[in-house]
């Protein structure tokens, strides 16, 4: 009997031994070996799965690139001062950082620093098991600090309340700036290069975001980390840690040519005037840059609705264009020597052919072909297309920049095969039916009708081009690109856009600028004679349609001052019912009047 009590000891001490030698090895296993390799099903080694269950972190900053304007003003990743709320220490009450219970007077001044009441904020922080940045009440924005509140937050010295800087990706508003784009959360590949691979990364879906998307991916997140226990209390004394990557060259900064004063301007103007759908476009005329981009109606990068359409920049799109094509056509018959601007007409309001009338029905008389150009005569023009044939109107619309691509792009630039910042940009149209020599089809293309689209950039860079002397550039929204530090890594000046079929002449150009001047002073743009800097340019009203119903495109471009011409702008008011008032000439006065009230005379 003793022996078999003895050797059950025996053998039961021996299987314990066992297993504390398996669990032993196995503790060694992982410890030594097994940390660094990936947990089933994520992307995370057992030491960070370790690390990341007992942490409690808060992104500050993705990492992304910043975009800015021509003055170093941001546009896309501003740095804001933001409060952050931290999980409590659980065998602490409230208490300040000195280990003095926080009094009501603390807790109350945060509570006005923040906007809201004492009940609120207590609500907030009592319990909390994750980092908070105070929301602003814009969508996932943090609520923005001043430099001076944020002083204060940190005055106070409440435990776990930090004022801490956040890089706000967007102001969290709408606005005319469609050419920024958006951010959506990547998926698939993109998904598992993730600079970090501790968080979802976000990727450029339009505009600057999505063109510019290798510039702008960052090398890992700046975080608040704080240490937490199994019950997701701040352990205590632990102190609150902002970790970030550390890289003196990245996140690169991206230098447009947009004047951020001048647009948010040109967005208040067209929100006052009632613009609903279209677009406004402003370029420095010595360089064809763009200062000012507004699209219409406005968008929310952090709200956006794929079916509503409001992303879509429509400074970019195609719209039917008018009368103010009528340029194109005095450039054509005046290269062919088919006209000159002394060239009399007559206009009896009705052309007698393909049911074209001028406005009203209305006949302008005895006229020269630039007095028809400033009155918008269709007589006038409807005889000229007469003498043109189709493909001499498409030679002079390609010479100016019309039916193709302008926008300002660059091979095997930073890395990339091609550099090309404008997303969606059409190239527009002026024939699409193979009959361009049928005269029917000619005279409706010359009076910017049919088949004939153009862009609001085509049609401001177009007076640029005019302005060049028939040379046509390539619109340009990116500059520079610098390192973090400063250090500039490229510059990217500007560049020609030549036509295969060539420009037109000097001479030409400025015949036609000097009869965009008549059109101010004798013609349709005579309310702009009154204006702070003298003023040329071209009126428009197209017919089109919008599911069936009749509307018009209003559009008016041109170019100030006259004499020493700083910028030409663009106007496109669509989709207006006809009888609606002229708002483009109107909103054109108050763009240059606000361009020359910023810039002086």
């Amino acid at each position: 009997m003793q022996k078999l009590i003895h050797k059950r000891i025996f053998w039961s001490l021996l299987i314990l031994s066992v297993l504390v030698a398996g669990l032993i090895i196995r503790l060694a296993w992982v410890q030594l070996l097994l940390k660094n390799q990936a947990v089933s099903g994520t992307r995370y080694t057992m030491a960070q799965m370790a690390e990341i269950q007992s942490e409690r972190e808060t992104v500050l900053d993705s990492g992304r690139g910043r975009l800015y304007d021509k003055n170093g003003e941001p546009l896309a990743g501003e740095t804001v001062w933001t409060a952050a709320l931290f999980p409590q220490e659980e065998s602490l009450p409230l208490h300040t950082v000195t280990g003095e219970p926080a009094g009501d007077n603390h807790l109350h001044r945060l509570a006005e620093i923040l906007g809201v009441s004492y009940s609120q904020l207590q609500a907030r922080r009592t319990g909390l098991k994750e980092p908070l940045l105070w929301p602003s009440g814009k969508g996932d924005t943090p609520l923005a600090l001043s430099l001076s509140q944020a002083r204060e937050v940190e005055a106070l010295g409440i435990e776990g309340v930090k004022a801490l800087p956040f890089a706000r990706r967007y102001e969290g508003t709408a606005s005319g700036r469609q050419w920024l784009g958006y951010l959506s959360e990547a998926s698939g590949e993109a998904l598992l290069q993730s600079p970090t691979g501790l968080r979802i990364p976000r990727t450029g879906t339009d505009g600057l975001e999505k063109t510019l998307e290798p510039l702008l991916q960052g090398v890992g997140h700046t975080e608040a980390v704080a240490q937490v226990d199994a019950r997701g209390n701040r352990v205590p004394g632990s102190p609150i840690v902002v970790k970030a990557p550390g890289n003196p060259y990245y996140p690169l900064s991206l230098y447009t040519t947009i004047d951020k004063k001048l647009q948010e301007s040109i967005e208040q103007l067209a929100a006052e005037a009632g613009v609903k759908e279209g677009a406004v476009v402003v370029l420095d005329s010595q360089n064809g840059d763009i200062a000012a981009m507004v699209s219409l109606p406005f968008y929310n990068p952090e709200q956006i609705s794929p079916q509503g359409g409001e992303w879509n920049n429509r400074a970019l799109q195609a719209a039917v264009p008018g009368s103010i094509f009528k340029i194109v056509t005095a450039a054509a018959a005046l290269e062919a020597g088919l006209t000159s601007p002394e060239e009399p007409f007559y206009c009896k309001g009705e052309y007698g052919k393909y049911g074209l009338t001028c406005l009203n029905g209305k006949g302008h008389g005895a006229l020269t072909m630039a007095q028809g150009f400033a009155v918008s005569c269709n007589t006038v023009f409807a005889t000229l297309a007469e003498r043109l044939s189709g493909a001499q109107l498409n030679a002079a619309a390609l010479a100016l920049g019309l039916g193709r691509d302008i926008g300002w792009q660059a091979e095997n630039t930073l890395g990339l095969p091609l550099l090309r910042p404008l997303s969606g940009e059409q190239a527009g149209t002026i024939f699409t039916t193979l009959l361009p020599d049928d005269g029917g089809a000619r005279v409706q293309t010359a009076i910017g009708q049919r088949d004939v689209r153009i862009t609001p950039l085509q049609a401001a860079n177009l007076v640029v081009t005019l302005l060049h002397g028939g040379a046509v550039r390539a619109p340009r929204i990116l500059q520079r690109v610098a390192f973090a530090n400063g250090q500039t890594l490229k510059e990217l000046p500007g560049h020609l856009a030549p036509a295969p079929q060539g420009r037109i002449s000097g001479a030409t150009a400025r015949v036609l600028l000097s009869m965009m001047r008549k059109v101010v002073t004798e013609g349709t743009g005579r309310t702009l004679q009154g204006l702070e800097w003298p003023v040329a340019g071209k009126s428009g009203t197209a017919q089109t349609l919008v599911k069936g119903v009749a509307r018009n495109n209003q559009w008016f471009i041109g170019y100030g001052p006259v004499d020493h011409p700083r910028y030409a702008v663009s106007v496109a008011v669509e989709n207006v019912a006809p009888s609606s008032p002229q708002a483009a000439a109107k909103l054109f006065g108050q763009v240059f009047e606000l361009l020359s009230g910023s810039t002086g005379a």
